[in-house]
């Protein structure tokens, strides 16, 4: 599968294990079309091919508010996210590709997990589900199901992954 291509269908992000750095992306029939690296206390993470070579990576930028920018390693850009002020998900600007606006939508005011994006002022183009339920070992565990070919399979990855390091942090805000 080509990492850099429009895509549509449906990839199964697991979340981290204790004690393991990366985890697979997979598609519905269990094959690995990709890898995250986690480096959980910088905010960082890098998406590699099934062979384990990095390319893209999220560098966490800003101390007040933060914003996220994951780039390729020639430094081409893949995503921009800024989260909202006063509401984190509705209110990021995002930016795939470097030039095309993605609009996120928060399904539910009750949890940080579920997701729809859309084209601004277009018809809806994906939908981040959990598989796992909220109180279980490994909640951010996600289905990215993508309907309209807006986004390649590295674009949808990094969306996917920047937004759980950001309800991550949420989280982490709430409970200190």
């Amino acid at each position: 599968m080509e990492l850099f291509a429009p895509f549509t269908g449906t990839l199964f992000l697991p979340d981290k294990e204790f004690l393991r750095d990366g985890t697979p992306v997979l598609l519905p029939d269990g094959r690995s079309v990709a890898g995250i690296r986690w480096h959980t206390w910088t905010q960082r993470f890098e998406i590699t091919d099934p062979a384990g070579t990095v390319v893209a990576e999220c560098r966490a930028e800003g101390i007040l508010r933060r914003r996220f920018r994951v780039t390729t390693p020639d430094l081409r850009p893949l995503l921009d996210l800024s989260p909202g002020m006063w509401r984190p998900f509705n209110g990021a600007q995002v930016t795939v590709g470097g030039t095309r606006p993605l609009t996120v939508r928060q399904l539910s005011i009750w949890s940080d997990r579920q997701f729809e994006f859309a084209q601004p002022d277009g018809p809806t183009i994906g939908r981040i589900l959990p598989t796992t339920g909220t109180f279980t070992l490994r909640p951010d565990s996600y289905a990215f199901e993508i309907i309209r070919p807006y986004l390649s399979a590295l674009e949808a990855i990094a969306v996917a992954q920047t937004l759980r390091l950001v309800a991550r942090s949420q989280r982490a805000a709430a409970s200190s």
